[in-house]
């Protein structure tokens, strides 16, 4: 991105006093031709130095810069590293002796090499860079983070400052040039998180499909040679350039609610556990990718807000933001529909990359609001944390399950913070604080990871 002069900060004040020089340099030459007096001379041409070089670089050493930046990837799986290259063309006469480029990165990520950068102690970190560029050179610069923090990532705007060659008058200037990144949630195994390999919430009827409806379409998939060309669904197939088929909802069709309460309350910290509320969209995106992946049709619903977000399939380009999104959050209570389409995953997933757990509603509400996310003979699966669980959400599961839902708690924290009783529901506890530093250490070490890239989901 080209510099906008309008967006380089000058004091008009700074440049008056810097013109003072110029008087006692001429007053020097006049003496000097009076007195004949090659000293005199000497010091009104030193004098107008001084006073010449720093004006110049300060009106013009941000001009004619091209600043770029781009991440290697814009999704990630957590644990994986992305390479930020940085950019910087002079395209004009005039050297840069020093030049510093301050990179906000909000959710902070940590750098490979630790000790360029300088931390931060809040949700902003920021990257302190120094620049030598001589005239009509470009320079690039490579930083590989390592993405262990879950989230919509942002790199930008960019905060240039320069000086001229001794030092004394600083320009500065701000560029919108930004990049984002999505941190998928960390996807562990279910036996990682307690839970049985072997359908931990209960035995399934079989997949065999009694009765197909073609009046209620569930999804598309991939075309299989045989398949009734009445099947085939045309639209699907112009967007993907290869044919499609409908999948038709069937009478046996399992669905999976994944309900996740992400508001917990620490008594240890006196307010919210972020470690406990990671853990948490940590079980809800592995359970629903292993739901997918049995092939439940998956649905979530969540009383947190989130930061808009719609993915882009293309693989070169850049996620699409609303405007002002990283700024802006949307209210409380995010719901995403039953389907079991190829890109449902990365919709799940990446609407729990989004989460923004500081924000919230009570889940008993979300519960009473979304009547339709509860169709009779589904899967319930509450992710809470144990101190949270209420009475009022018990009662409402079992009324559910009087409506013919299959519930199952998968609760996160100490078993001994979960005060109400359950009345019978199936309760799976996924550990607290100890289980999180171990599924951090587990994908830091390679022992397993969130996934190898977006391309081994079929995300892309």
């Amino acid at each position: 991105m080209k510099i906008d002069p309008s967006a380089i900060e000058r004091d008009e004040a700074t440049i008056k006093k810097q013109r003072y020089w110029y008087i006692p340099a001429v007053f020097l030459l006049l003496i000097s031709v009076f007195i004949h007096q090659p000293l005199a001379f000497l010091a009104a041409i030193f004098t107008f130095i001084i006073g010449f070089v720093p004006d110049v670089w300060y009106r013009h050493a941000l001009h004619h810069l091209v600043v770029r930046q781009q991440v290697s990837q814009h999704q990630l799986f957590f644990g994986e590293q992305v390479t930020l290259s940085v950019s910087v063309e002079n395209r004009k006469f005039l050297p840069l002796p020093w030049l510093q480029i301050t990179n906000s990165i909000t959710p902070a990520l940590s750098l490979k090499q630790p000790s360029s950068m300088r931390l931060l102690r809040s949700k902003k970190e920021q990257l302190n860079s120094t620049w030598q560029l001589w005239s009509y050179q470009r320079v690039t610069r490579r930083y590989k983070m390592h993405c262990q923090v879950r989230g919509l990532h942002s790199f930008g705007p960019l905060q240039l400052d320069s000086c001229d060659p001794f030092g004394w008058l600083e320009c500065n200037a701000n560029i919108p040039a930004m990049e984002t990144l999505l941190v998928y949630p960390l996807i562990a195994p279910l036996e990682a998180l307690g839970l049985a390999s072997f359908h931990p919430f209960g035995e399934h009827s079989s997949q065999r499909r009694l009765l197909e409806d073609p009046l209620r379409i569930a999804g598309v998939r991939d075309y299989v040679p045989g398949d009734d060309p009445r099947r085939i669904h045309w639209k699907a197939t112009a967007h993907a350039g290869e044919l499609r088929s409908k999948i038709y909802e069937p009478s046996s069709l399992r669905r999976l609610l994944i309900l996740l309460d992400i508001y917990n309350n620490s008594e240890e910290l006196l307010q919210a556990d972020p470690t406990i509320q990671e853990l948490s969209i940590t079980a809800a995106a592995s359970i629903a990718l292993w739901a997918m992946e049995e092939g439940y049709m998956v649905g979530l619903l969540s009383n947190s807000a989130m930061i808009p977000y719609e993915s882009s399939h293309a693989e070169t380009s850049s996620p699409i933001l609303n405007k002002n999104a990283l700024t802006r959050i949307t209210a409380p209570g995010v719901s995403v529909p039953f389907s079991r389409d190829p890109d449902h995953s990365e919709q799940i997933i990446s609407t729990l990359a989004c989460l923004v757990p500081e924000h919230h509603t009570p889940i008993e509400r979300i519960i009473e609001t979304e009547e339709n996310m509860f169709p009779s003979g589904a899967t319930v699966v509450l992710v809470s944390a144990t101190s949270t669980v209420s009475e009022l959400t018990i009662a409402q599961l079992l009324d559910q399950r009087l409506h013919g839902a299959a519930v199952y708690l998968a609760l996160t924290g100490k078993p001994e913070e979960l005060r109400v009783d359950t009345d019978n529901l199936p309760v799976f506890y996924l550990g607290g604080r100890e289980k999180w530093h171990e599924l951090v250490t587990t994908v830091h070490e390679g022992q397993h990871t969130s996934g190898t890239s977006t391309t081994a989901l079929q995300l892309d």
